[in-house]
């Protein structure tokens, strides 16, 4: 099943890739949803993804924006991999 997940997540990666510079807006969703199939199926995805957006404040404040505009199922994913504050 995990395979699947994966599958469809470098599927839509790759669409994201290939229609970011289109004039229609379909990459950056794309690329977006990859991101969070990958989150959600992976925890070593999510800790990676955790200590990237620890590091690098713009990172975290794009895929911010990105869960404030999410549906709420895949708001909770990127929500999981927020930075802990210390």
């Amino acid at each position: 099943m995990k395979l699947l997940w994966w599958s469809l997540a470098a599927v839509l990666i790759l669409l994201g890739l290939a229609t970011v510079w289109l004039p229609i807006p379909t990459g950056v969703p794309l690329l977006a949803l990859g991101l969070i199939v990958i989150v959600g199926t992976s925890r070593s995805a999510a800790r990676m993804l955790r200590n990237r957006r620890r590091n690098t404040p713009q990172l975290n404040e794009a895929i911010t924006w990105v869960e404030d505009r999410s549906p709420l199922r895949f708001a909770r994913i990127l929500k999981r991999t927020r930075p802990r504050r210390k």
